[in-house]
């Protein structure tokens, strides 16, 4: 993995100790509320002092300016950006899995609150990584961190050029490429049933998939709506498509493989 050097923030109590737990050596200087619990500071100080990390304690004026304003819960980091791994490493992490593993693409998430979500949903259901372009995307930025409760510290992410080259990638590596659109003639969870080796693509709640990526995948699904609303946040319908794979792989119904 490779670490940029620029300095970003990380607030927020599950994002401090996410962060602790997995990538201490990101971790340059915290910055903790006077008025804090103490026994979590205890903890942070705990885990702090064992990889060397200055804590200072401030007033809440001083987490409120460095933040701008975000729901610090009274404990700030500070971080180097960057951190990401590539498509190789997270091709060997599949290979070494063998079977049932869920890897998420993220097509112009531009919502760093709906890109945090749906980095949280993908860490809780066991996937393997995160891919997202460079362009035209949120990146792992202090508010990704927060509003993925820490999870963007704990889940491989990849940022790719081209997206269309990465998914082929995956294809020849044995991942099935589902991709999530409403006006898709197929439902989620139709056969054969979205288990084994699975790629998940979901888009922006604007555009949804770029057309060059739906043509990309292997599969299109969409998701049954009998509302008005017309559509889902990317991140809940991410979190519908990542809970079908799981319930399809816990109860080992057939796959595409049969």
């Amino acid at each position: 993995m490779r670490d940029s050097g620029i300095e970003d923030i990380c607030y927020g109590r599950h994002p401090v100790i996410a962060l602790l737990e997995e990538s201490p050596h990101r971790c340059h200087k915290i910055l903790i509320s006077e008025g804090i619990n103490k026994k979590l500071v205890d903890d942070i100080y705990d885990r702090a002092r064992k990889n060397g990390i200055p804590v200072l304690k401030v007033d809440n004026k001083t987490l409120d300016r460095v933040s701008g304003g975000a729901s610090h819960q009274g404990v700030l980091a500070y971080i180097s950006q960057g951190n990401l791994g590539d498509i190789n490493q997270l091709i060997d992490r599949i290979t070494e899995k063998k079977d049932n593993s869920l890897v998420v693409v993220a097509d112009k998430i531009k919502d760093p609150n709906n890109l945090g979500a749906i980095i949280r949903s993908a860490e809780v259901f066991g996937a393997l990584g995160v891919i997202f372009p460079k362009r035209n995307s949120a990146y792992p930025s202090s508010a990704v961190h927060k509003s993925s409760a820490g999870a963007s510290m704990r889940v491989m992410m990849v940022s790719v050029s081209n997206l269309v080259s990465a998914i082929k990638r995956l294809q020849e590596n044995g991942m099935w490429v589902v991709g999530l659109d409403q006006r898709a003639d197929r439902y989620l969870w139709d056969e054969p049933s979205i288990r084994g080796k699975l790629t998940l693509v979901v888009g922006s709640e604007e555009a949804g998939i770029s057309p060059i990526v739906a043509r990309a995948c292997d599969d299109i699904r969409s998701i049954p709506m009998f509302g008005k609303t017309g559509s889902l946040n990317a991140a809940v319908a991410a979190s519908i498509g990542m809970y079908e794979w799981m319930e399809s792989v816990v109860k080992g119904g057939e796959g595409r493989d049969g």
